[in-house]
């Protein structure tokens, strides 16, 4: 049996043809920390597809609410008590692109396509070969605006990443930052998760 290293790019990788997820006219979900800006493109090395030397920055954000709430508080697998103080920190925001984005799939079939596997996004930190691929991603000869992926906490939901280049197409719909509200109660509903008293 051969033993197959962790799916670093290849040296090819800019040669390749990514799969593309274009946004257009869609709304698009984030939490973020209450506080801060709603739009914020982080730069630390925290961040699954951020940069490992902070040449770019990224913002976070979901095609559906699910998708931003999974990613956002189910990062303890096996939670199933939410605490409120938790809850206080977080804000919701509806983003809109004002102009197409392009994003490079790691998911699906574009994991093959590129050379990577689900572990790319879908590992625990440290974060070493996901920001391997947002580098590449970013550098690509294709000028992507960011990553499409699937959610580690929920992989039925698409997330993206969405580099700097691209921060001027990004539009806030509406704030919340009251998350006391029938929707996201709905969210603590669907994936079995209570309030912790």
């Amino acid at each position: 049996m051969i033993a197959v290293g962790r799916p670093y790019p290849p040296h090819d990788v800019d040669r390749r043809t990514p799969q593309v997820t274009t946004i257009e006219n869609k709304i698009l979900y984030r939490f973020y920390p209450r506080g801060r800006d709603p739009v914020y493109f982080d730069n630390s090395r925290n961040g699954r597809l951020n940069s490992p030397n902070a040449s770019f920055r990224v913002l976070y954000a979901a095609k559906r609410r699910a998708g931003a709430f999974a990613e956002t508080f189910l990062r303890r697998p096996g939670r199933t008590l939410l605490p409120q103080d938790l809850i206080d920190k977080k804000g919701f925001v509806r983003l809109k692109p004002n102009r197409a984005l392009r994003l490079a799939n790691l998911y699906g079939q574009g994991l093959a396509v590129l050379g990577a596997t689900a572990e790319v996004t879908a590992s625990a930190p440290p974060y070493d070969l996901s920001q391997a691929w947002a580098t590449a991603s970013h550098n690509h000869p294709g000028k992507f605006d960011g990553i499409a992926y699937r959610a580690r906490h929920d992989d039925d939901e698409i997330c993206y990443a969405i580099f700097d280049r691209c921060a001027r197409r990004i539009m806030v719909i509406d704030v919340d930052e009251a998350l006391d509200s029938r929707w996201f109660y709905n969210l603590l509903d669907r994936y079995s998760v209570g309030l912790a008293p």
